[in-house]
């Protein structure tokens, strides 16, 4: 091989190493999160009680200046964002400490009827931060209701939300941005510093409205009705079948096993002699044996018969295949990544928009 050769052949390797390397720094970037990589804190380093907050931590003083209603909102989203960036990203529980040195009380005893937006806020923000892997959204999402003019709040709610769904992170992100009855409550640097980050999350192909997204990204299905929503499209629970259909027995809703597991891309295999049913899917691999087995004589996965299919708990299955459980006047929505609360307004308004397209029998 001669001299020249050699040289282009080693500018080829060193072009192919380069690109090599940006797309592991990408993909490490898309591997952090939104609520830990969004350090926008640093736009307020200039005051001290941000300053004392990222070298310390919590604190008594800083206690009492996020418990203060008259400090600003962003300011007191800035002191939280720089608590937790003075410590290693792991489980926490500092809402609890907070509240105990605020209320007297753990969190979980707070009457949330009696608390101000501002308080909710600060806890609900707290509660995403203590468990980012799997956050709490149902408490910043009342600050949301709460206080439905700041931006801050609405920007803070966007990346707890995006902590379940990177894929929607820049949607949530830009509909907070484009939104005029929103007062801009928040410094512009720290704006720029969350949106640098959820930049990496754009689509290609642009952001749907929210009822659309929520359809393409869940299965919805009504007590006793044979008809569901499978990732934006209407079919039959089981097309040789139309008595199968989710139900309710003793407080327990049921759903057709073999009919979510299809839906989700799953793969089912039964054992008739063992009278077992066992699920294979992706998301089981977190899981020693990586599968779902649901045996009918087994007290605590056990599965029963009706109409001639198999029927699970609804937590049985969602929750093992990491779908997120909306529950609500009989109507079921298993998502990917987007949890919805009955108790929030605006989620109940979405939730009905699919009870909707599920009773109509027909899509817009």
């Amino acid at each position: 091989m001669n001299t020249v050769i050699k040289r282009n052949l080693a500018i080829l390797l060193s072009f192919i190493l380069l690109l090599a390397a940006m797309n592991l720094g990408e993909k490490k970037a898309f591997a952090d999160s939104p609520v830990t990589s969004t350090t926008f804190y640093k736009a307020y380093l200039d005051l001290d009680i941000v300053a004392k907050a990222h070298k310390s931590g919590f604190s008594t003083e800083i206690a009492e200046f996020l418990a203060a209603e008259k400090n600003p909102l962003d300011q007191k989203a800035a002191v939280m964002n720089a608590i937790y960036s003075s410590y290693s990203w792991n489980e926490r529980d500092i809402v609890n400490q907070y509240s105990k040195a605020v209320y007297g009380k753990p969190a979980s005893e707070l009457n949330i009827k009696l608390l101000r937006g501002d308080e909710l806020f600060v806890l609900g923000y707290l509660k995403v931060l203590d468990h980012y892997l799997e956050p709490d959204t149902y408490w910043i999402g009342l600050a949301s209701e709460s206080l439905p003019k700041s931006m801050t709040v609405a920007l803070i709610n966007a990346l707890a939300k995006s902590q379940d769904s990177f894929d929607l992170s820049y949607c949530y992100l830009e509909r907070v941005l484009a939104d005029k009855n929103l007062v801009k409550d928040i410094r512009q640097e720290a704006i720029a510093i969350i949106t640098d980050y959820i930049d990496l999350y754009k689509k290609d192909e642009g952001c749907s409205d929210q009822v659309t997204e929520l359809m393409n990204n869940s299965i919805g299905l009504i007590i006793n009705k044979p008809k569901a929503l499978v990732f934006g499209g209407l079919q039959a629970v089981d097309s040789s079948n139309s008595k199968v259909a989710p139900y309710i027995r003793k407080g327990v809703t049921y759903v057709p096993l073999v009919f979510i597991s299809h839906a989700l891309g799953a793969t089912v295999q039964y054992d008739k002699k063992r009278e077992e049913i066992t699920i294979r899917h992706a998301s089981l691999e977190y899981m020693p044996s990586r599968k779902l087995v649901f045996n009918l004589k087994d007290a605590k996965n056990r599965y029963e018969v009706q109409n001639g299919r198999a029927f699970v708990p609804l937590r049985a299955i969602a929750e093992p295949l990491r779908m997120k459980v909306y529950y609500s006047k009989g109507l079921i929505i298993l998502s990917k990544g987007i949890a919805l609360h009955p108790q929030l307004a605006y989620d109940q308004q979405l939730a009905n928009e699919i009870r909707g397209k599920i009773e109509d029998g027909k899509l817009s």
